[in-house]
């Protein structure tokens, strides 16, 4: 990467929030910085930071205590990543949950206020459900927010559509990679529509290319997507034949990831060129999609999907949320006896449980059946950048997973005969 590279990516955004949108940004606002230091996300935010002139306020290192941390500093600049928004969004719905009937019934009538209105494109944050019911809110990220950013994996609609409203600011996406400088796409301040990436960013051009294999060609708006501009890198650190594979002799950067053009201008990442994977039975599956919807289960904190070219279903490793496990009457029941956890997630009813709890929850936010999971093994063992399995922004190393709980991935395909 050069710093030329990386201040056209910051200028973009800045473009886009400055001139675009009219935001005011200069030496009154800071950063909460937590985020890896060495991943481009934080690095782009660092730069933005400083490139008006901000403050910049680093965490101290305890993720258990960042919104106590963030009411302290008072940011006006929060990055997060998916994971963290649903974490929010759950923290603040089970806070709800124990309120009076009064409490909960205006904070769903507010809710849907504040829907309708994003649906019909009005994003305001004066209204008397602003003053009143999401006020909190905007208090438990320190009350003087004037954006949150996301990027690195997709938010799921009913996740965006609550941050848009409920903590008193925008919410922008970002979509790029590493390799140009992370912000190849920017959703736009005001945008209310889901689904979509944004448009590009003033830096970048953006084409899509044809990928025939998997039937997605350019013609019909679909393609792999590719960047160009000032933002790119100069190459792959002394590796000539990697660079040359990736970006391509006329200075197109190919990314992997599949798009689709929306009749607005804006781009919607609808698949990975490489990281789908064949069942038996010749259907292709999204692995990395699959567990951007079960991830959001109050069930469960985190989930690997994986799947067998010799076999025709899926299995999961799920990592439980502990307090919702325990009201699963199969739970309660093994816990009467004075059964200890450790035996308790063994037990094939439990995991029945489990399946048929999530499989559910999968179905009604539209995966299909092809898609859904035949087999869990269970833990409450957090994946976590320490252990190394998942990055810097929280996504699966799928290899390392894979690898890691080899042996329960072949129990549990093992313990169901059918293909």
């Amino acid at each position: 990467m050069s710093h030329g590279s990386l201040l056209a990516a910051v200028s973009g955004i800045f473009t886009s929030w400055t001139i675009a949108y009219k935001w005011k940004f200069g030496q009154e606002d800071t950063y909460f910085s937590f985020l890896s230091l060495a991943h481009i996300y934080e690095h782009l935010m660092q730069t933005l930071a400083i490139y008006f002139g901000g403050k910049i306020g680093i965490y101290n290192g305890n993720a258990a205590t960042l919104i106590p941390q963030i009411q302290a500093l008072q940011p006006t600049i929060v990055s997060l990543v998916p994971r963290l928004l649903n974490k929010l969004y759950e923290a603040v719905h089970n806070g709800v949950a124990k309120k009076g009937f009064i409490a909960r019934k205006l904070f769903e009538y507010a809710k849907k206020t504040k829907a309708r209105q994003l649906q019909n494109g009005v994003l305001r944050y004066d209204t008397f459900f602003d003053k009143i019911v999401f006020k909190k809110l905007k208090l438990m990220l320190g009350g003087k927010i004037k954006v949150l950013t996301t990027g690195g994996a997709p938010v799921t609609k009913e996740v965006k559509t609550f941050t848009r409203y409920a903590y008193g600011c925008p919410l922008v996406e970002g979509y790029g990679q590493t390799e140009c400088s992370a912000a190849g796409t920017l959703t736009l301040p005001w945008d209310t529509t889901y689904g979509n990436v944004g448009g590009p960013a003033p830096w970048s051009q953006v084409k899509l290319v044809d990928v025939p294999e998997k039937n997605y060609l350019a013609m019909n708006d679909e393609g792999e997507v590719c960047f160009k501009g000032a933002a790119l890198m100069t190459g792959y650190f002394q590796d000539p034949e990697l660079t040359a594979k990736t970006i391509d002799s006329e200075g197109w950067l190919h990314t992997g990831d599949i798009g689709k053009w929306l009749p607005t201008g804006a781009l919607q990442i609808i698949d990975r060129k490489n990281e789908m994977f064949k069942l038996c039975q010749g259907d292709f599956v999204s692995p990395i999609q699959i567990e951007a919807i079960y991830a959001n289960s109050p069930l469960i904190t985190q989930i690997y999907v994986t799947g067998n070219t010799e076999r025709s279903f899926l299995v999961g490793i799920v990592v439980l949320d502990l307090p919702r496990f325990k009201q699963l009457p199969p739970v309660k029941t093994l816990e009467g006896k004075g059964k200890v956890i450790e035996v308790i997630i063994e037990k094939k009813e439990v995991k029945d449980a489990v399946i048929l709890e999530l499989n559910k929850y999968a179905k009604e936010n539209g995966l299909q059946t092809i898609e859904l999971i035949r087999n869990v093994h269970l833990t409450l063992q957090e994946f976590s950048e320490e252990n190394g399995l998942v990055t810097s922004t929280l996504k699966n190393r799928r290899k390392i997973l894979e690898d890691y709980f080899a042996p329960q991935i072949a129990k549990m395909y093992k313990e169901i005969e059918s293909l």
